[in-house]
């Protein structure tokens, strides 16, 4: 039990890592190009969508067994880590249900297909 926890523990710090790597990328661009709300919108969902493929490959590959479950428990796991930091950090959840609901699902799918391609 405690080398699962470890072992996911691990993937989160990985998707943490990519999806600050990727988000000041994008910074970076809006900064540079001006985009609108909407392409900052997706960019940010697209982003939790690769960062946790990225964690759902690497604990697939660790795990070799039921690697799309260990990939969907990474995503749910940076999800909830996720917004528990923005609650702490900016005292809202999400702006709407359905910002929420796209970037949970980004999470999940991005970590499912992750584990499922190690």
């Amino acid at each position: 039990m405690k080398r699962d926890l470890l072992q996911v523990l691990k993937a989160v710090i990985v998707v943490a890592a990519v999806t600050a790597v990727l988000l000041l990328l994008l910074a970076f661009l809006l900064f540079k190009f001006n985009l609108s709300d909407g392409v900052v919108a997706t960019g940010i969902i697209i982003i939790y969508f690769l960062a946790n493929f990225a964690g759902g490959f690497i604990i697939g590959k660790v795990r070799g067994e039921k690697k799309f479950i260990w990939g969907i428990i990474v995503g749910v796991v940076f999800f909830v880590t996720l917004t528990l930091l923005s609650l702490i950090v900016t005292g809202v959840l999400y702006g709407s249900g359905l910002k929420a609901l796209g970037a949970l699902a980004a999470c999940i799918i991005g970590g499912m297909l992750g584990g499922m391609l190690s």
